[in-house]
């Protein structure tokens, strides 16, 4: 056999591996086995890129939360962030140390705000679920969405599958927002291709929102907070007070210590190029060309 024919039937053989080379995709099912990062060394609130597994991880002080509705309340104290992506999907992971209950009043609302073009002072600042928090008081963390799960929504159930569907929740849609301004008014721009599922046998909320909707940002910027929600879709609320409950953040020993002052100033940057998102047939392709410098150099 020749040299180029060589070169040919290894590259067809290596496209044909390639299929068995899959970007980090996740079943949204409250089922955490795909998620692959193993954290048990990392330091309480920190961040880290886990570049072998496609994970950027939050892990969260435990404990930390506060005691305004119940001492402790394990119910919205954050113990885990996480997000990976492929080609189509961003997918979002929140653990809790004891997500005891979803669908009913008092269970989680969970609000992730999104900067996409890192301008400072561009973008909105108010958190959702009417909870009198805003985002960096420097305009560094302003968004262009957020992303709003409404876990006491009566239409969320233990385990099944929520969907996104374009209206917000405070009228009348799905308990799924990924929120964008336009024209001024909060829209809800999410699509039935957008989903989340709780899980409290996990302690867990997976969730997956296309990427095109964010429009493919390379780093996007972001916050989380939590609120316990009633069936209105607002945070139970705290008289005078932000009404977040436990937040990603390096303030503390309590998350109090944070918002005090109506703002969460702790935000993180993810830059999408540091873990492996990419596609089979870019895979295919560096492994052809790579292949092909290796027998032209033969």
């Amino acid at each position: 056999m020749g040299r180029k024919a060589g070169l040919i039937l290894m590259a067809l053989v290596l496209l044909g591996m390639a299929g068995f080379v899959s970007a980090h995709s996740i079943t949204v099912d409250g089922d955490l086995n795909d998620w692959n990062a193993k954290t048990d060394t990392q330091s309480p609130n920190t961040w880290q890129l886990y570049s072998n597994d496609g994970e950027w991880v939050w892990k969260d002080a435990t404990g930390d939360e506060r005691t305004n509705f119940a001492n402790p309340d394990p119910r919205v104290d954050i113990t885990e962030f996480r997000i990976t992506s492929d080609d189509q999907y961003f997918y979002f992971l929140i653990r809790f140390k004891d997500l005891d209950v979803v669908g009913q009043d008092g269970a989680p609302g969970i609000m992730i705000t999104i900067d996409t073009d890192h301008t400072s002072g561009s973008g909105q600042t108010d958190f959702g679920f009417n909870s009198d928090t805003k985002v960096a008081q420097n305009g560094n963390a302003n968004w262009e969405y957020q992303l709003l799960i409404d876990l006491a929504n009566s239409n969320v159930t233990d385990g099944g599958t929520v969907y996104g569907d374009g209206k917000t929740v405070w009228n009348g849609g799905s308990p799924l927002d990924l929120i964008k301004v336009v024209n001024g008014q909060w829209t809800d721009i999410s699509t039935s291709n957008d989903e989340f599922v709780a899980s409290t046998s996990n302690n867990a909320v997976e969730v997956r929102i296309l990427k095109s909707e964010l429009g493919n940002p390379s780093t996007i910027r972001v916050e989380l907070a939590v609120v316990r929600v009633n069936p209105s879709g607002d945070a139970w609320d705290i008289s005078g007070q932000s009404d977040v409950l436990d937040a990603m953040t390096t303030t503390g020993p309590n998350t109090w210590d944070e918002v005090q002052d109506g703002y969460i100033d702790y935000y993180a940057d993810i830059d999408i190029s540091q873990v492996p998102f990419f596609s089979d047939l870019a895979v295919a392709l560096a492994v052809v060309f790579g292949a092909v410098i290796i027998f032209r150099r033969r």
